[in-house]
């Protein structure tokens, strides 16, 4: 990529998971628990950093960048498992620009949940993930005031397994995407009017897709088929070869796309017309995080990269 690379380790494992401009939030384990990871960058450098942490473990999955701070969701007060834990309460905070926790609201979500992403409201915030353990995995879906009051929660589905993928606005509220397994892994859109009413649901594709956005009037999913790297953009379908699509990044008539591939840490710009391009970044690991100036991931000793990333 030509642009410099630093890793940073603080402690057995530092991943981080998204951004939300100069905020990167993940998870550090500390050879006894995990705990929420915030940090701010200035290009590829951290600047400051900032742990959350508590009772069992904390995990950071999502955060929102506002004018005078940031919204971070994630998942606390349980246990960390291979198959995704258990006993973890899904978590929101409100944090000023200094990482100063302001408020924080702990939600029990069928005694096991996490928030994977947020959404801007207009007079407050939507709020998605997963929720319940393998045998009966769901979503759920909810609005929190700007000052941190939980206004309604949707709690849907009973799946075999299920993947929480995106939330993202649609012209009668927020859309919810996910992944779920019955025989089969499917992608479905499940619709809500502003006030939490259900809008029916629709299966777009099989696959499991990590993550979603639009692109040029198009959804973009991005995830895995089978064992390739899979990205569907409105029609168009790209298989790439053994890996994972993690994040996504619309940049006008381009997207990027980072994750795994075939061993290395890559980021696949696509057009509108034209093939794939594979940028290899780093041996043995993976990106997680794509936005604007910044790409991050992990190495596969669990270290954390972070580099600038130049369309």
């Amino acid at each position: 990529m030509g642009d410099p690379m630093r890793t940073h380790s603080f402690g057995v494992e530092t991943v981080p998971v998204a951004a939300a401009e100069d905020l990167l939030i993940g998870s550090v384990h500390d050879g006894r628990n995990y705990k929420i990871m915030l940090a701010k960058i200035r290009g590829e450098e951290i600047v400051e950093t900032r742990f959350l942490a508590g009772k069992k473990d904390w995990e950071g999955h999502s955060a929102l960048n506002l004018d005078d701070g940031y919204m971070i969701g994630g998942a606390v007060e349980g246990v960390a498992t291979p198959d995704g834990g258990k006993g973890w309460k899904a978590y929101l905070a409100r944090l000023d620009k200094g990482l100063n926790v302001l408020w924080e609201l702990k939600l029990n979500v069928r005694n096991n949940g996490a928030v994977y992403s947020i959404l801007p409201a207009g007079d407050g915030f939507f709020i998605a993930g997963d929720t319940g353990r393998p045998g009966d995995k769901g979503f759920f879906i909810g609005k929190v005031s700007p000052e941190g009051k939980l206004l309604w929660l949707k709690d849907f589905g009973s799946w075999e397994d299920a993947v929480f993928t995106a939330l993202l606005p649609s012209e009668n509220g927020p859309m919810a995407i996910g992944s779920v397994k019955e025989e089969r892994w499917t992608v479905r859109a499940f619709g809500f009017s502003r006030e939490g009413e259900s809008l029916g649901e629709k299966v777009l594709t099989e696959g499991i897709a990590l993550n979603a956005c639009r692109w040029n009037g198009k959804l973009v999913l991005a995830g895995y088929l089978g064992k390739s790297f899979w990205v569907q953009a409105g029609e168009r379908r790209i298989e790439l070869g053994e890996g994972s699509a993690t994040s996504l990044l619309p940049a006008g008539n381009r997207l990027f796309v980072g994750g795994e591939l075939e061993g290395k840490a890559v980021v696949v710009e696509i057009s509108v017309e034209g093939e794939p391009k594979v940028r290899e970044l780093w041996n043995n690991g993976w990106v997680e995080v794509l936005g604007e100036g910044i790409v991050a991931g992990v190495t596969g000793d669990w270290k954390m990269v972070t580099a600038r990333f130049s369309p």
